[in-house]
């Protein structure tokens, strides 16, 4: 019995041992002004973020990476590497500062997100533990992976310079054609047509685990039985919940009167909106993440907005329909510029420098 333990220790050490080399060999080689190494650890990091990224944008939660997209994730790797040194060899660079100023802002706003998610400051270990789940990256290769993108955009800036200055605005009759053929469709689906929209504040007792619900469900009836359907009570509490222990959350937004803003809040909670008058306070309601109490701050009636209506209330710019037209366009025409002169640039790194494509080891790669 001993020996088999023994052995299953030695074999799992060993298996152990085998995976973390396999996780620092190397992948791909990079060569133009040096020799580097792109290691299995990197790539499957990059992998992890397209496929997270992937999953966020196709709305599966279980979306991964084709071994045809996989490829297409190395080469974009590979192109970087060069990117990078081909910048070094012509002392174009972003400077550490620059790079912590990127980092730092960029994991507050997560910190921040993550916050009001939790209901509270999150510790250091929530937050790399969170940004682990959301990027599928530690603290040290997501700031890795800013550093390569800044420069990589910095030096392809610098080297197509005049194809971004041709990037030009479009003019009103421009704006004026896309507003027209679209203006008919909802919002959601890229037109200007608002459906019925109300400005909420809800009082929210989230249920964080199966195990918790019963104890939300004590704090959201006693603060049901608080409020009643009183609005200057609701208002008393919503100003309270940052006190220690409230055991609730104030949370402001903007809910539709839409098909697929139903399915997204469920229609228990958008049809109590829609019952309520400006002013008025709901019952208490039920979704699976916890219990809401709301309060109707503003109504708004559908309506095909016009040029120089604001397109997005929840938009802090306050921008315009034409603003947003113009806006969109011009990006349209900033990537369309962006995909030309990344494969222009591409292009010519691969002729001065090569990229080698470890097969082996590739294989060997589990996912």
């Amino acid at each position: 019995m001993k020996r088999f333990i023994l052995f299953g220790w030695i074999f799992f050490t060993l298996a152990g041992l085998c995976f973390g080399q396999i996780e620092l060999q190397a992948v791909a080689i990079v060569r133009l002004s040096k020799t580097e190494q792109i290691t299995v650890k990197q790539f499957k990091e990059y992998v992890n973020w397209l496929s997270i990224s992937k999953a966020m944008t196709t709305r599966n939660a279980n979306a991964q990476l084709t071994e045809t997209e996989r490829r297409q994730a190395l080469d974009e790797l590979s192109n970087q590497f060069l990117a990078c040194q081909a910048a070094e060899q012509e002392k174009i660079t972003v400077t550490d500062r620059e790079i912590n100023q990127y980092f730092d802002q960029s994991i507050k706003n997560f910190s921040e997100g993550l916050g009001q998610m939790l209901g509270h400051a999150p510790t250091e270990a929530e937050i790399d533990t969170n940004l682990q789940t959301r990027t599928g990256m530690s603290r040290g290769s997501y700031r890795e992976l800013m550093r390569r993108t800044l420069i990589t955009e910095n030096y392809l800036r610098i080297k197509k310079k005049a194809l971004f200055d041709g990037v030009k605005p479009p003019e009103e009759t421009e704006i004026q054609t896309v507003y027209n053929e679209v203006k008919g469709k909802s919002i959601f689906e890229n037109g200007f047509t608002r459906p019925d929209t109300a400005r909420v504040r809800m009082l929210m007792v989230p249920i964080r685990s199966a195990g918790e619900k019963s104890a939300a469900q004590t704090t959201a009836n006693n603060l049901a039985r608080q409020i009643g359907n009183d609005a200057g009570r609701f208002d008393e509490a919503a100003r309270d919940f940052r006190k220690p222990n409230s055991g609730y959350l104030s949370v402001d937004s903007f809910v539709y009167k839409h098909e697929r803003i139903r399915q997204a809040l469920g229609a228990n909670l958008v049809d109590t909106v829609f019952a309520l008058k400006q002013g008025e306070v709901s019952r208490l309601v039920e979704r699976p993440d916890g219990f809401y109490i709301i309060k109707v701050m503003e109504t708004y009636r559908g309506k095909v907005l016009g040029l120089d209506d604001i397109y997005n209330l929840e938009d802090p710019e306050s921008r315009t329909v034409r603003q947003t037209i113009g806006a969109a366009e011009v990006q349209r025409r900033f990537m369309l510029t962006l995909q030309q002169a990344s494969e222009e640039l591409v292009a010519d790194l691969r002729k001065r420098g090569s990229v080698q494509v470890l097969d082996e080891t590739y294989a060997k790669i589990t996912w």
